[in-house]
């Protein structure tokens, strides 16, 4: 039987300010509470003493556990375990973008998805090998009906198409990739950087769809501005009917001056993700918090960056039941803390591609805090959700 006394939570986020775009909550202060794997309640209170553990998260930020849509985890040669650089910066979903294909889907999801305690998503990649190499130039080996097939086969697990890297002088992988993402109701996800026979504008105004994405979109190999510093006007085009945009931040595919001048003339993405491998990590630290406090450093709101990382990129890939704090939803949350210098330049953000890697510097950056991945503490960088060391059990000097 519960008394008024007895806790009927496992776990109180007490006093944080919550940025829940799915469900219209913009900064304001919210007590969160979380049962078993589930979002309890969301209140402007609630008693501690309804818990059976409480964290003190005042002046900290707390949002919908991160969705980073472009990672890498398999088949590139840069490829990460996704619990590791995921769950210690609140990513509790993410999206691998075309390591695997056809052939190579089921010892991506055998070896990697169903061991992560990070929630793995796929985009297959039109070449049925996935990104190994020179199967990416290997046009007898992309197949839209085998593509289709498989993802027919993993719905669950696989999200939409990956197309990239792809050096021949033709259209074929991208019309493969988006007929086989026709057919199953998805989306393609494009990675390719222009040629003269590939120019960007046909390639977003002519052979992507209303929901593809183009990710990289800040690159210098892409690239969206000219010699001016303005926008190319087809990609306002493009945006109009429909295709999107996606930072991918990457270890080659962002770009300051192109990202300011793109925020500055009204041009933001549509989503917010890192492109992650072990190169993006160490020379950019290309987290989804460092990649967000970039955003934020050229001038894009909080909300709008929590929005790109947390319930667009969700809806984007058909799973809205994430990306949000909704009472009985999956208890995935982030705690962010807002670490900020006495001097507006105190801290240094290094982007890359071809002009090479250039330090800009700020005063603020979104730092990792906690991470619950389905109601489990799965990072707490300073144990903020752990009792205090000084109620440890005495030992008797028997043996275990």
């Amino acid at each position: 039987m519960t008394t008024s006394n007895s806790p009927i939570y496992d776990l109180l986020l007490h006093g944080g300010t919550v940025y829940d775009p799915a469900n219209g909550i913009s900064g304001e202060k919210r007590d969160i509470a979380i049962s078993g794997s589930v979002i309890a309640a969301v209140e402007p209170e609630i008693s501690p003493s309804l818990a059976r553990r409480t964290a003190n998260v005042s002046g900290m930020i707390v949002t919908p556990g991160l969705i980073d849509l472009h990672a890498h985890f398999f088949g590139y040669f840069g490829a990460i375990q996704p619990d590791p650089l995921c769950l210690s910066t609140c990513v509790t979903t993410a999206v691998d973008a075309g390591g695997s294909g056809h052939l190579t889907f089921d010892h991506f999801n055998e070896t990697v998805i169903s061991r992560s305690t990070t929630r793995v998503f796929a985009l297959l990649n039109i070449a049925g090998e996935g990104m190994v190499g020179e199967p990416e130039q290997d046009l007898e080996g992309m197949s839209a009906e085998l593509t289709e097939n498989k993802i027919a086969q993993r719905p669950d697990l696989i999200v939409g198409v990956k197309v990239a890297h792809y050096g021949g002088p033709d259209w074929e992988p991208l019309d493969r990739g988006v007929e086989a993402a026709k057919r199953t109701g998805t989306f393609v996800m494009v990675d390719q950087s222009p040629s003269a026979s590939r120019p960007m504008d046909e390639m977003i105004l002519k052979h992507m769809r209303d929901g593809d994405i183009v990710t990289h979109c800040y690159a210098v190999s892409k690239p969206m501005t000219d010699a001016n510093d303005k926008v190319r006007e087809y990609f306002f085009k493009a945006r109009d009917r429909g295709v999107l945009f996606d930072v991918g931040h990457g270890a080659g595919s962002f770009s300051w001056r192109i990202a300011q001048a793109a925020v500055d003339q009204g041009f933001l993405p549509d989503t917010i993700s890192t492109d992650l491998h072990r190169h993006s990590y160490l020379t950019n630290q290309a987290t989804m918090p460092e990649t967000m406090s970039k955003m934020l450093v050229c001038g894009v709101p909080l909300a709008d960056v929590v929005e790109m990382s947390t319930w667009r990129p969700a809806q984007k890939i058909g799973h809205p039941e994430l990306g949000t704090l909704s009472v009985a939803g999956i208890a995935d949350v982030a705690v962010l803390r807002q670490a900020r210098t006495h001097a507006d330049d105190g801290l240094g953000f290094t982007d890359n591609g071809s002009s090479g890697n250039r330090v800009r510097r700020a005063g603020h950056r979104l730092e990792p805090e906690i991470t619950i991945k389905g109601g489990s503490v799965a990072w707490d960088r300073n144990g903020l959700t752990r009792d205090d060391w000084q109620y440890t059990v005495t030992q008797d000097d028997r043996l275990p």
